[in-house]
């Protein structure tokens, strides 16, 4: 009974599943499946000789149902996948400064954070952590290892990392800390085509649109005569900061952006109440990992403002996800709806660039080793801004 309470839970707990109602077409299918639920389980408790682990049957009929939708963006979070989603949501931090997935039961990193432990040691995305204080991770259990790397703050640890075969060791200690999802500079010559801004967004968390826009006011202040906006390898997370963005960057009463719901009905979003749009030429770079919120942001900019795309096609990520907290402190993420520019859609097929810059490596750590002057999209983002904007030294 409590499989079928949690799974009834699950499948009823909110307005979401009716937009799967071709899945789950009708009363009757739904009997149908809560039937065959109950029966399997009443055999097997009756009949299996054998234990039940309560938490992993639950956790795995779940998973199974959420994957069975077929849709890449529907997702399910167990209690501590969730807890580090929020964390992450949130902007803050609580370890040595990584991001990791499974991989061979080891964390493989995904992503470094700047100015963490990790990054301050050297580590680098795709190394994968196989022993914590000397203890192998298969023997901890990657849940075990991950909680160790996410303890109390000043916790020193000792770990060996593990890349092509070859071991290496490095000792830090964990940290409690603010991640920052911006990062903005200046380029150019103020004697010849002037100074340019520059806004590298990393993720949209809860804490980006503050971010941004004190980047964005310090650039205004120093008179830019563009800006450069990079959105390279920006995976999204969240739209609220982008849809936040786009109200005050865009001109008065323009559109940001346009919305379809899974059962075809089409609405436009508020217009936006402007107040801050730029005032320069602008450029916007992506590539082949920009993705959902990134995405939006760049299309919308470039429908409304003209800015110049630059770089390769984004990701094609169009769906808007909304989550369902469930009542064990899960959660489920669906998406509910597909999001465009005003004119420009990018569903599946990507935004394609204004200027196509193909880069042999661009992944985070590689545009790291990178600057102004070997960075290919930035020059040719300078290159562009150069001819829309006057010079400096002619007026």
């Amino acid at each position: 009974m409590a499989i079928a309470a949690a799974i009834t839970f699950i499948i009823s707990t909110s307005y979401s599943m009716s937009l799967y109602d071709d899945l789950v077409a009708d009363v009757q299918q739904r009997a149908e499946m809560y039937t065959k639920l109950e029966q399997i389980d009443t055999y097997v408790r009756a009949y299996y000789d054998g234990s039940i682990n309560e938490d992993e049957l639950i956790e795995s009929l779940a998973n199974a149902y959420i994957s069975v939708l077929g849709n890449a963006e529907a997702k399910y979070y167990d209690e501590s996948k969730y807890t580090l989603y929020k964390e992450h949501l949130s902007g803050t931090h609580l370890g040595i400064g990584i991001y990791a997935e499974e991989v061979g039961g080891y964390p493989c990193i995904t992503d470094v954070i700047a100015n963490s432990p990790a990054a301050n040691a050297g580590i680098n995305i795709g190394e994968s952590i196989v022993a914590i204080n000397g203890t192998s991770v298969l023997e901890l259990g990657y849940d075990n290892a991950y909680a160790m790397l996410r303890a109390e703050s000043g916790t020193p640890l000792t770990l060996t990392l593990r890349r092509d075969g070859v071991d290496r060791t490095v000792s830090l200690s964990t940290v409690q800390m603010t991640v920052a999802s911006v990062r903005a500079e200046t380029y150019g010559d103020p004697d010849t085509y002037g100074i340019f801004g520059y806004i590298q967004v990393y993720e949209f968390s809860e804490k980006t649109y503050q971010q941004f826009m004190a980047a964005y006011s310090m650039l205004r202040s120093s008179n830019v005569s563009g800006i450069i906006i990079d959105l390279r390898n920006n995976a999204g997370m969240i739209f609220e900061p982008v849809f936040n963005l786009l109200n005050v960057l865009l001109p008065e009463d323009a559109i940001p952006y346009v919305e379809t719901e899974l059962t075809g009905q089409i609405t436009q979003a508020d217009a936006a109440d402007g107040g801050q749009a730029p005032q320069v030429p602008m450029a916007v770079l992506v590539n082949s990992r920009t993705s959902g919120p990134a995405e939006l942001f760049a299309a919308s900019l470039k429908d409304n403002l003209g800015a110049s795309v630059v770089g390769s096609s984004s990701a094609g990520k169009a769906q808007l996800p909304e989550i369902f907290d469930l009542y064990d402190s899960t959660a489920i993420s669906l998406p509910v709806a597909t999001v465009s520019g005003p004119t420009t859609a990018f569903a599946d097929t990507g935004i394609k660039p204004d200027y196509e810059v193909v880069m042999a490596a661009d992944t985070a750590q590689d545009l790291k080793t990178l600057d102004a002057d070997t960075d290919l999209c930035i020059k040719k983002a300078l290159e562009v801004l150069y001819q829309l904007a006057p010079r400096a030294d002619q007026q």
